[in-house]
């Protein structure tokens, strides 16, 4: 797979979601009197001899001239940086990738819900950043490979996400005579189908509009394990509704079902 390293994505795509924190991070860092930096002469290969803005090496490396050993140097001594430093240089590794970034978002999350495309892009992020402690820097393409691990954890989510999709859309959709999709999830407790835990799962992520990652970190359980049993719950709940053990109907009282 080729990947596009600069910036073409629509900005539409990066509403509220990880990639649009993560930049206005990055701005904050390379704005004021001391803008995050890296000394020309440590990184070498044609790299101007003197201080260098990370917003200066982010055009440095996007444009045309920039050799592969200049790439390579200058993406080993960021890594550095970022195993060494801290926070701040972690965000620096995220934003000079931000084009490539925003490019793989954009290929990833095309036609998924945008509930779905926030977990996707967190994900991508969670892994790019991941893979900053375990890249080998002694190997070349080091930005290409960080990238390629970044696309598949934002393949792994996509996956998920769209799996949960499958098994909600098998669940009616609420009309004027249905109960509001609240009370079905309050009746499926009722009846044991699923728990007060998991339906407050699946309203808060699926009603709501929240992110399953932010969900997680609010709950503090890891989102593979949210992810697995919003999947199981739904599909329950799912098979519930068509054998009529939860009534999707409301007249004021709930299903007499109490299995």
């Amino acid at each position: 797979m080729v990947l596009d390293l600069h910036d073409h994505a629509p900005s539409t795509y990066f509403n509220a979601n990880a990639l649009s924190a993560a930049e206005r991070a990055f701005r904050l860092l390379i704005t004021g009197p001391s803008p995050l930096s890296v000394d020309g002469h440590a990184i070498g290969h044609g790299a101007p001899q003197r201080r260098i803005d990370l917003g200066e090496l982010k055009a440095l490396l996007l444009s045309p001239q920039a050799g592969d050993a200049f790439k390579d140097a200058a993406w080993a001594h960021l890594v550095w940086q970022a195993r060494s430093d801290g926070p701040a240089w972690v965000i620096g590794c995220v934003g000079v990738a931000m084009p490539g970034l925003k490019n793989l978002a954009g290929r990833t999350i095309h036609g998924c819900p945008a509930h779905a495309a926030d977990d996707i892009v967190s994900e991508m992020v969670t892994e790019f950043v991941a893979q900053l402690g375990r890249i080998d820097l002694d190997r070349p393409n080091i930005l290409p490979r960080l990238l390629m691990w970044a696309r598949k954890g934002a393949l792994r989510a996509r996956a998920r996400e769209l799996a949960a999709v499958e098994v909600c859309d098998q669940i009616p959709q609420p009309t004027a005579t249905l109960a509001e999709p609240f009370l079905v999830l309050a009746e499926a407790v009722r009846c044991r189908v699923i728990s007060c835990d998991e339906a407050k799962l699946i309203n808060a992520t699926r009603l709501e509009g929240q992110t399953l990652r932010a969900y997680a970190e609010r709950s503090g359980i890891p989102a593979d394990r949210l992810y697995k049993r919003r999947r199981a719950a739904e599909t329950r709940l799912a098979r519930a509704i068509e054998e009529g053990q939860v009534s999707v109907t409301y007249d004021g009282a709930g299903s007499n079902h109490q299995g």
